[in-house]
């Protein structure tokens, strides 16, 4: 067959002239000079012809980068040539979303923002989901992608705050990329779906449910470590389960639980209640480095952790049903909250107690 050859954008200007090799080769057949796109031959092969209507896509959404830099160069007045070809290089190479919010998971993970690196992951997993796969360029989303998504999130029968969460993360990414001067800014493009953070039902309960989880007499010791690191969770100033399961013996100190907060880096210092000692009496093990038997290893790992933390509030939606409450990790912590507030103690006082960063 004809031989195939690469294609380049050439670009012109103040009588100079600069080529930008793209990654698509063609023969003299597959091209129009003319009408400068790609032709698709009379019985070309079916894996030729989609290779050359990918082309095809591909061509127009280069040239469409192409123009969109020039029109930012031109509102800056001072550039020259080179940062034309400099800019477009820049966006091809991460104007692909999967491509790009891989490099910013792995900014997040080094710059030691884990969780928030894992809410990217989990939303460019779901929107590939969403896109059966097919990735995309970011120059691509666009209103009618957008409210496609937010449809299909709706579809699999996901709350709306989870498809709220989703959009939010996905509308964080694309302003990131318009700062970063990838793409240029879409208006209304997040307008018309839903980010909005719904009320959701109250997550505290009151003292008495407390007390009454505290008198169950429980069937099984998997369900009595379960109430007792709930309990112990709401002793401590509703210690988040991420921290509770990773308490070991050293942060042990004094008559107090000194630990540093995963989510934020902030040290907490906790005075240990008698009914806290008594709690941590019942699971001392000489050998293991942890106060509570939920994590193994010397060094678990997140997936560990994870399967911990969906055992626990499966046992307390079960612990729940015995106290006519619903019981999950954060209820502990929404409950000492609610009952600090109730008993006069003042919210900035609540939310140092809880370790939050701002009051």
């Amino acid at each position: 067959g004809e031989k195939r050859m690469p294609l380049y954008v050439q670009l012109i200007y103040r009588r100079e002239t600069r080529k930008i090799r793209l990654p698509y080769r063609v023969s003299a057949g597959e091209w129009i000079s003319e009408r400068e796109e790609v032709h698709i031959p009379a019985g070309s092969e079916g894996e030729r012809s989609e290779e050359l209507r990918g082309i095809r896509e591909h061509l127009v959404r280069d040239c469409r980068t192409v123009r969109q830099v020039v029109c930012s160069m031109e509102k800056k007045k001072v550039f020259t040539l080179d940062d034309i070809v400099a800019a477009c290089k820049e966006r091809f190479t991460v104007s692909n979303l999967t491509k790009y919010v891989e490099k910013l998971i792995g900014e997040l993970f080094a710059g030691g923002k884990d969780q928030t690196a894992r809410h990217y992951r989990s939303t460019l997993n779901s929107f590939l989901r969403f896109r059966q796969g097919s990735d995309l360029r970011l120059d691509e989303l666009d209103p009618v992608l957008v409210k496609e998504y937010e449809s299909y999130l709706f579809g699999t029968g996901l709350c709306a705050n989870t498809v709220s969460f989703y959009l939010r993360v996905l509308r964080s990414v694309l302003n990131r990329a318009v700062r970063e001067g990838l793409v240029e800014a879409v208006p209304m493009l997040f307008s018309h779906v839903h980010t909005r953070i719904e009320k959701t039902r109250k997550r505290a309960v009151e003292e008495k449910v407390i007390l009454e989880l505290a008198a169950l007499q429980l069937p099984s010791p998997g369900l009595s470590l379960s109430r007792d690191l709930f309990l112990f969770s709401y002793y401590a100033r509703g210690m988040a389960f991420v921290d509770l399961a990773h308490l070991r013996r050293e942060n042990i100190r004094g008559g107090k639980i000194v630990y540093v907060r995963r989510k934020t880096g902030q040290e907490l210092q906790i005075q240990l209640l008698p009914v806290m000692k008594q709690l941590l009496s019942r699971y001392r093990d000489a050998s293991s480095p942890y106060l509570f038997p939920v994590l193994k290893g010397a060094t678990p790992s997140r997936k560990e952790y994870e399967s911990a933390l969906r055992l626990q509030n499966k046992r307390l939606k079960r612990l729940g049903s015995l106290v006519g409450a619903d019981l999950s990790t954060y209820t502990a912590r929404h409950s000492w909250a609610s009952v600090a507030l109730e008993k006069g103690i003042s919210e900035e006082l609540i939310s140092k107690g809880m370790g939050h960063e701002s009051v």
